[in-house]
Protein backbone atom coordinates (compact mmCIF):
# COMPACT_ATOMS: atom_id res chain seq x y z
CA UNK A 1 0.00 0.00 0.00
CA UNK A 2 1.40 3.56 -1.10
CA UNK A 3 1.81 6.16 1.29
CA UNK A 4 0.18 9.86 0.55
CA UNK A 5 1.44 12.80 2.14
CA UNK A 6 0.19 16.62 1.76
CA UNK A 7 2.61 19.43 1.77
CA UNK A 8 0.95 22.98 2.13
CA UNK A 9 3.70 26.32 2.97
CA UNK A 10 3.08 30.13 2.77
CA UNK A 11 6.44 31.39 0.80
CA UNK A 12 7.32 34.87 -0.75
CA UNK A 13 3.31 36.15 -0.58
CA UNK A 14 2.59 32.39 -2.34
CA UNK A 15 1.13 29.37 -1.35
CA UNK A 16 2.37 25.95 -2.47
CA UNK A 17 -0.53 22.96 -2.13
CA UNK A 18 1.10 19.26 -3.17
CA UNK A 19 -0.30 16.18 -3.20
CA UNK A 20 2.37 12.93 -3.54
CA UNK A 21 1.72 9.24 -3.83
CA UNK A 22 4.82 7.14 -2.72
CA UNK A 23 5.38 3.27 -3.21
CA UNK A 24 5.95 0.85 -0.75
CA UNK A 25 4.98 0.15 3.14
CA UNK A 26 6.30 -0.07 6.45
CA UNK A 27 10.18 0.73 6.47
CA UNK A 28 10.27 1.28 3.09
CA UNK A 29 7.10 3.33 2.36
CA UNK A 30 8.31 5.69 5.46
CA UNK A 31 11.42 5.72 3.82
CA UNK A 32 9.67 7.35 0.47
CA UNK A 33 7.40 9.94 2.47
CA UNK A 34 10.31 11.37 4.46
CA UNK A 35 12.43 11.99 1.12
CA UNK A 36 9.32 13.30 -0.53
CA UNK A 37 8.88 15.72 2.37
CA UNK A 38 12.36 16.78 2.72
CA UNK A 39 12.68 16.66 -0.78
CA UNK A 40 9.91 19.43 -0.99
CA UNK A 41 11.27 21.30 1.88
CA UNK A 42 14.62 21.63 0.34
CA UNK A 43 13.42 22.86 -2.59
CA UNK A 44 10.59 25.42 -1.92
CA UNK A 45 12.40 26.77 1.25
CA UNK A 46 15.98 26.57 0.97
CA UNK A 47 16.17 26.90 -2.80
CA UNK A 48 13.27 29.26 -3.09
CA UNK A 49 11.63 27.12 -5.97
CA UNK A 50 8.02 28.40 -6.46
CA UNK A 51 7.70 26.86 -10.00
CA UNK A 52 5.54 23.67 -9.94
CA UNK A 53 7.28 22.10 -13.22
CA UNK A 54 11.02 22.57 -11.83
CA UNK A 55 9.53 21.80 -8.44
CA UNK A 56 8.38 17.88 -9.73
CA UNK A 57 12.05 18.07 -12.02
CA UNK A 58 14.07 18.53 -8.80
CA UNK A 59 12.11 16.14 -6.67
CA UNK A 60 12.34 13.53 -9.39
CA UNK A 61 16.33 14.24 -9.55
CA UNK A 62 16.51 13.76 -5.53
CA UNK A 63 14.34 10.39 -5.28
CA UNK A 64 16.63 9.08 -8.08
CA UNK A 65 19.97 9.97 -6.79
CA UNK A 66 19.10 9.45 -3.47
CA UNK A 67 17.87 6.03 -4.27
CA UNK A 68 20.92 5.20 -6.82
CA UNK A 69 18.42 4.84 -9.65
CA UNK A 70 20.64 6.72 -11.79
CA UNK A 71 23.17 3.86 -11.79
CA UNK A 72 23.50 0.75 -13.36
CA UNK A 73 23.11 -1.26 -10.29
CA UNK A 74 20.20 0.33 -8.70
CA UNK A 75 18.27 -1.88 -6.53
CA UNK A 76 15.07 0.19 -5.88
CA UNK A 77 12.39 0.76 -8.12
CA UNK A 78 10.31 3.03 -5.93
CA UNK A 79 9.10 5.96 -6.70
CA UNK A 80 5.97 8.34 -6.68
CA UNK A 81 3.18 10.66 -8.26
CA UNK A 82 2.47 13.80 -7.66
CA UNK A 83 0.37 17.24 -7.94
CA UNK A 84 1.94 20.52 -7.23
CA UNK A 85 -0.03 23.97 -7.45
CA UNK A 86 1.56 27.55 -6.73
CA UNK A 87 -0.95 30.12 -5.68
CA UNK A 88 -0.27 33.62 -6.63
CA UNK A 89 -2.87 35.76 -4.44
CA UNK A 90 -1.28 38.91 -5.66
CA UNK A 91 -2.18 37.82 -9.72
CA UNK A 92 -4.91 35.65 -9.03
CA UNK A 93 -3.48 32.82 -10.54
CA UNK A 94 -3.38 28.62 -9.89
CA UNK A 95 0.16 27.40 -11.61
CA UNK A 96 -0.15 23.82 -11.52
CA UNK A 97 2.36 20.56 -12.77
CA UNK A 98 1.69 17.18 -12.31
CA UNK A 99 3.43 13.58 -12.02
CA UNK A 100 0.61 11.40 -12.75
CA UNK A 101 -1.93 13.16 -10.58
CA UNK A 102 -4.37 15.84 -11.76
CA UNK A 103 -5.74 18.73 -11.13
CA UNK A 104 -9.55 19.77 -10.79
CA UNK A 105 -11.28 23.30 -10.79
CA UNK A 106 -14.91 24.18 -10.46
CA UNK A 107 -16.43 27.43 -11.74
CA UNK A 108 -19.49 28.84 -12.74
CA UNK A 109 -21.08 25.47 -12.61
CA UNK A 110 -18.56 23.66 -14.80
CA UNK A 111 -15.72 21.25 -13.93
CA UNK A 112 -12.49 21.28 -15.99
CA UNK A 113 -9.56 18.75 -15.18
CA UNK A 114 -5.95 19.35 -16.39
CA UNK A 115 -4.26 16.00 -16.50
CA UNK A 116 -0.65 15.84 -14.80
CA UNK A 117 2.35 14.41 -17.28
CA UNK A 118 2.82 10.77 -18.15
CA UNK A 119 5.97 10.40 -16.01
CA UNK A 120 6.35 9.73 -12.52
CA UNK A 121 8.88 10.75 -10.03
CA UNK A 122 12.32 7.76 -9.23
CA UNK A 123 11.63 4.38 -10.17
CA UNK A 124 14.11 2.79 -12.78
CA UNK A 125 12.06 3.97 -15.49
CA UNK A 126 11.62 7.18 -15.22
CA UNK A 127 13.69 10.32 -17.42
CA UNK A 128 15.84 11.81 -15.33
CA UNK A 129 16.03 14.55 -17.30
CA UNK A 130 11.73 14.90 -18.20
CA UNK A 131 10.61 18.56 -18.35
CA UNK A 132 7.21 18.68 -17.03
CA UNK A 133 4.85 21.15 -18.14
CA UNK A 134 2.97 23.99 -16.21
CA UNK A 135 -0.48 24.82 -16.67
CA UNK A 136 -1.84 28.11 -15.47
CA UNK A 137 -5.50 28.67 -14.24
CA UNK A 138 -7.01 32.17 -13.93
CA UNK A 139 -8.40 32.25 -10.65
CA UNK A 140 -11.67 34.15 -10.85
CA UNK A 141 -13.94 34.35 -7.65
CA UNK A 142 -15.15 31.48 -6.09
CA UNK A 143 -12.99 29.01 -8.11
CA UNK A 144 -12.72 25.81 -6.13
CA UNK A 145 -9.42 23.48 -6.57
CA UNK A 146 -8.93 20.00 -5.80
CA UNK A 147 -5.89 17.74 -5.67
CA UNK A 148 -5.85 14.39 -5.20
CA UNK A 149 -4.57 10.57 -5.58
CA UNK A 150 -5.90 7.82 -7.32
CA UNK A 151 -6.56 5.84 -3.83
CA UNK A 152 -10.13 7.18 -4.65
CA UNK A 153 -10.94 7.22 -8.04
CA UNK A 154 -9.40 3.33 -7.57
CA UNK A 155 -11.92 2.33 -4.59
CA UNK A 156 -13.31 -0.75 -5.88
CA UNK A 157 -17.91 -0.62 -5.06
CA UNK A 158 -20.82 -0.43 -5.78
CA UNK A 159 -23.09 -3.60 -7.24
CA UNK A 160 -20.56 -4.79 -9.46
CA UNK A 161 -17.40 -3.89 -7.75
CA UNK A 162 -16.33 -1.56 -9.80
CA UNK A 163 -14.09 1.67 -9.02
CA UNK A 164 -15.52 5.00 -8.36
CA UNK A 165 -13.78 6.35 -11.24
CA UNK A 166 -13.27 9.80 -12.29
CA UNK A 167 -16.41 10.70 -13.98
CA UNK A 168 -18.33 9.59 -10.76
CA UNK A 169 -15.96 12.16 -8.04
CA UNK A 170 -16.07 14.66 -10.54
CA UNK A 171 -19.58 14.33 -10.02
CA UNK A 172 -19.49 14.13 -6.23
CA UNK A 173 -17.48 17.20 -6.30
CA UNK A 174 -19.89 19.14 -8.93
CA UNK A 175 -22.43 18.85 -6.51
CA UNK A 176 -21.19 19.47 -3.06
CA UNK A 177 -18.65 22.47 -4.17
CA UNK A 178 -20.65 24.79 -2.81
CA UNK A 179 -20.76 23.87 0.53
CA UNK A 180 -18.37 24.50 3.17
CA UNK A 181 -15.32 22.54 3.43
CA UNK A 182 -16.73 21.02 6.85
CA UNK A 183 -20.00 20.05 4.69
CA UNK A 184 -17.90 19.35 1.19
CA UNK A 185 -15.70 16.64 3.29
CA UNK A 186 -18.51 14.98 5.39
CA UNK A 187 -20.66 14.66 1.84
CA UNK A 188 -17.88 13.22 -0.25
CA UNK A 189 -16.79 10.74 2.61
CA UNK A 190 -20.28 9.56 2.84
CA UNK A 191 -20.73 9.04 -0.98
CA UNK A 192 -17.63 7.26 -0.65
CA UNK A 193 -18.53 4.56 1.94
CA UNK A 194 -21.44 4.12 0.34
CA UNK A 195 -20.23 3.14 -2.71
CA UNK A 196 -17.34 1.26 -1.08
CA UNK A 197 -20.04 -0.63 1.00
CA UNK A 198 -18.21 -3.41 2.69
CA UNK A 199 -15.40 -3.35 0.39
CA UNK A 200 -11.89 -2.82 1.33
CA UNK A 201 -10.21 0.05 1.46
CA UNK A 202 -7.33 -0.50 -1.00
CA UNK A 203 -5.26 2.25 -0.75
CA UNK A 204 -4.76 5.67 1.15
CA UNK A 205 -6.79 8.20 0.09
CA UNK A 206 -5.76 11.94 0.03
CA UNK A 207 -8.38 14.79 -1.28
CA UNK A 208 -7.47 18.46 -0.67
CA UNK A 209 -9.75 21.56 -2.04
CA UNK A 210 -8.90 24.81 -1.62
CA UNK A 211 -11.20 28.15 -2.81
CA UNK A 212 -9.98 31.80 -4.08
Amino acid sequence: MGGDIYYIDKLDNKVIVAVIDCTGHGVPGAFMTMLASSGLRRITVDEHCHDPAEILAKLNRIVKKSLQQDTDHASSDDGMDAAVCVIDEAEKTVKFAGANLPLTYIHDGEIHSIKGDRESLGYRRSDVEHDFNNHEVKARKGTVFYLYTDGITDQLGGEKRRMYGNRRLRETLLKHHNHNSAKQKESVIVEFEQYRSDNEVQDDITLIGFKM
